[in-house]
């Protein structure tokens, strides 16, 4: 069946459940005001992605024509743009934040920037962090207050970087799918993963240095490939650039770094590209560039302070955070905790005595649980809320199970057919899992060497998102010519996956002021 053809199938009753989907995002917002008396506008800047996505769905109607890609995708942008501007209206700059507040938080270390212009002269707390990202969120004050805009409003429109950020890392992941030959079905269920994926959300409102670091770690991966097929100067120093500004920003932004590695070496130990000299060439302007972008500021710690490279503050074990003294088993294996404490990170759950003495330990429940809520409890507190939070949890788990084994599938298929028949060679494929494996060896590696609560946080890992998206479609991609019955409701099943997934996403962050 071709391309065309599976799409018209596919899509045959899509464009009305997208209909619908729309008026109940509507109704959502009339429900909104109606629960707050109207105390909450923000949830009206939601309506115009209401209205351009019925006005795009009733002309169609109207000319009885099937919904193509570019409209499904289009849409979908612009519901998790005004998705995102609503939260970040509806959400202040200190609400939901890492880090940011108190005596050398991030915000204080953007201040000393705006107010100084000077880098900090010591390493307490987050001023160990690269200054690049705030040192851009400064000049944004600047620029804002030169306007006359005055300075509590001008930090409250820091997130306005953060949302541009998110957004952005919507493009650049479907670009890295169009890379992977992703088209229809195969190409709309990753992309409506990336946009309404809770963390993407979160990162949109955040005044810290993740969503920055995330965005070039991503554009990394994409001119990576980008290089890997057509080995360009212009194209490696794009990379270097990108790598360089992401470890600049924050250094675990460099983890990606691994699997760039992997490309270089392919392209000049296999037989396939000749110009090895011209390689070598294009390497040492990677690294010229790159290198001191990436490392300036840890060689300046290290020279000053006599800090190791990988530095980072340390909570002391004495922390009521700490979770060192649980066994390696519990770490891994023991996730009794979502049957007994619920799909919220446990934190400080108040006991009998009145003092709070419980904190999630386990990682995997940790990773899965903050990737959904961050360390909040959002949707507590109404029935109707508590039945969202658990919609989103356990479609997020199974999303995530079926990204696992749609990676391992995939990789089959690949070494099985041929580059022409996957429409990616296969050591691109392998380039991802080796990122993936990476950022996840050194999220564990982070969680054990520094036990506590909060390093658990799924935003160190944020980027297993949209490789587990991008699985999730060479899966349809690899069984969309099949048209047996497992295929349609493997086709069907993930179809009302992602739609339980986004609107209980929409429901959660929509009205969580």
């Amino acid at each position: 069946m071709g391309d065309n053809m599976l799409l018209k199938n596919a899509l045959k009753y899509k464009y009305r459940l997208l209909f619908i989907c729309c008026m109940l995002c509507g109704l959502l917002n009339v429900f909104t005001f109606w629960q707050g008396d109207m105390k909450y506008p923000a949830q009206a800047l939601f309506i115009p992605a209401v209205v351009i996505v019925i006005a795009i769905v009733g002309f169609k109607l109207y000319k009885e024509e099937p919904f193509d890609e570019k409209t499904v995708i289009f849409c979908l942008f612009v519901i998790g743009f005004f998705f995102r501007l609503v939260y970040i209206q509806s959400t202040g700059h200190l609400i939901r934040q890492h880090d940011v507040g108190g005596k050398n938080g991030h915000l204080e270390y953007i201040l000393k920037f705006y107010t100084h212009q000077k880098l900090p002269q010591t390493i307490e707390w987050q001023y160990y962090q690269p200054p690049v990202w705030h040192y851009i969120c400064s000049l944004f004050l600047h620029i804002q207050t030169t306007l006359g805009i005055a300075l509590d409003a001008a930090k409250e429109n820091l997130q306005l970087i953060s949302f541009f950020c998110s957004n952005m890392i919507t493009l650049v992941s479907y670009s890295l799918f169009k890379k992977f030959s992703l088209k229809g079905l195969s190409l709309i269920i990753p992309f409506a993963i990336v946009v309404f994926h809770p963390t993407f959300i979160i990162l949109a409102g955040s005044i810290n240095n993740d969503v920055l670091s995330l965005l070039l770690a991503l554009i990394s991966v994409d001119l990576a490939i980008k290089w890997y097929r057509e080995p360009k100067l212009s194209t490696i120093l794009k990379l270097a650039l990108s790598i360089g500004f992401s470890m600049g920003v924050k250094l675990s932004g460099g983890l990606i770094s691994v699997g760039v590695a992997m490309l270089f070496a392919i392209r000049l130990f296999g037989r396939k590209y000749k110009n090895k000299i011209g390689l070598i060439g294009q390497f040492a302007s990677f690294g010229i560039i790159c290198v001191p972008i990436a490392l300036w500021w840890q060689v300046r710690n290290y020279i000053r302070f006599d800090t190791p490279f990988t530095y980072v503050p340390k909570l002391s074990e004495t922390h009521s955070q700490f979770i060192g003294f649980r066994s390696f088993f519990e770490r891994i294996f023991d996730i009794s905790a979502v049957f007994d404490i619920g799909v919220y990170p446990a934190r400080m759950i108040q006991s009998k005595v009145g003092i709070y003495d419980y904190y999630e330990y386990n990682i995997p429940l940790g990773a899965l649980k903050s990737s959904v809520f961050g360390e909040y409890y959002l949707g507590q507190g109404s029935k109707i809320g508590l039945i969202c939070a658990q919609l989103l949890f356990w479609s997020a788990v199974i999303i995530a199970i079926a990204a696992t084994v749609s990676a391992v599938y995939s990789v089959i298929k690949a070494f099985k057919n041929s580059k022409e028949e996957c429409g990616f060679a296969k050591s691109e494929l392998i380039f991802t899992l080796v990122c993936v494996a990476t950022v996840i060896f050194s999220y564990i590696k982070f969680c054990f060497e520094f036990a506590h609560f909060c390093t658990m946080d799924f935003r160190y890992i944020a980027i297993t998102i949209v490789f587990g998206a991008l699985y999730i479609g060479l899966l349809l991609k690899h069984r969309e010519k099949n048209n047996k019955m497992f295929d349609k409701i493997l086709r069907n099943s993930l179809c009302v996956l992602i739609g339980i997934f986004a609107l209980s996403s929409l429901a959660i962050y929509l009205t969580a002021g």
